[in-house]
């Protein structure tokens, strides 16, 4: 029988090391040991179900007087494995005690405030990370727009090409506030700055590319030299702008036109005397 409470020690050795830890690994642990723990109930060892309730209540409510969204998993786990070993070692005859101490402890943490402490740290955190990735979006944004910057304005450029080029920029940009104002299809938005931040940097570096011994004299396609199929690309690009604006306005005389029929139709008054 000497075994039994040799393994009833282990077991209970190895639940204190993972009892009060978080992680997935300690979790497992505790969950093993608590099985064991509930088994042993029924054994001549089964006052390793006292020792195990005592360690799992202290760890409940170690876990519940922390920050609820950093221990959710791992306070599921210690009230989860403290109602197994309590209805274990209560079928083998072991009183289950720490029912009224483990009830007094969430009491006292719930006199404390401790749902609103909660729920005002989780808040907190949301606020954090959220100005946190506004940040790390800002300053990616910062370094795209200095590299776009740069790209656009890129010496080996030919100069009538930058000319055209940052001309459909400005326009971009334009059209991207109007398109924002009007609050218009995301669609549409997406497309602008697909233009932007796409297809013309995409357009720029196939042009630098090129050895520059060749961009503006070699023949590409078409008899057309690598400087003359870049300006090519953005006017493209320039119409595609063009189909935009006239999408959206379409649009926009689109919504109007429906509104006033739907007006007209049910509270306008008709011409024809014998329409009643």
């Amino acid at each position: 029988m000497w075994v039994l409470h040799l393994v009833a020690v282990g077991v209970f050795i190895m639940l204190l090391t993972s009892v009060f830890r978080r992680g997935a690994e300690a979790r497992l642990r505790t969950i093993a040991c608590s099985a064991i723990i509930g088994l042993l109930a029924f054994t001549r060892a089964g006052w390793v179900v006292n020792v195990g309730m005592l360690a799992l209540m202290f760890s409940s409510a170690e876990f519940l007087f922390r920050p609820y969204y950093k221990v959710r998993n791992d306070v599921h786990t210690a009230f989860g494995c403290l109602a197994v070993v309590t209805f274990a070692g209560a079928v083998a005859g072991h009183p289950p005690w720490v029912i009224f101490p483990l009830a007094c402890l969430v009491a006292l943490w719930a006199l404390t405030g401790g749902p609103e402490r909660n729920r005002r740290k989780q808040a907190r955190h949301v606020q954090r990370r959220a100005f946190h990735e506004t940040a790390v979006r800002e300053s990616s944004m910062r370094t795209t727009r200095v590299d776009l910057d740069r790209l656009f304005n890129d010496p080996r450029l030919p100069q009538s090409a930058r000319h055209n080029l940052h001309e459909l920029l400005h326009r971009c940009d334009a059209l991207h506030s109007e398109l924002r104002s009007r609050q218009t299809s995301d669609r549409l938005l997406f497309e602008v700055e697909q233009i932007h931040e796409d297809y013309a940097p995409t357009a720029v570096r196939g042009y630098l590319a090129l050895p520059p011994s060749v961009a503006d004299t070699q023949p590409l396609q078409d008899g057309k030299t690598g400087a003359v199929l870049f300006d090519e690309q953005i006017t493209i690009l320039h119409g595609a702008l063009d189909d935009i604006a006239d999408e959206a306005q379409s649009r926009g005389a689109e919504g109007i036109l429906a509104s006033y029929r739907f007006l007209q139709d049910k509270f306008g008054h008709s011409d024809d005397p014998l329409k009643l």
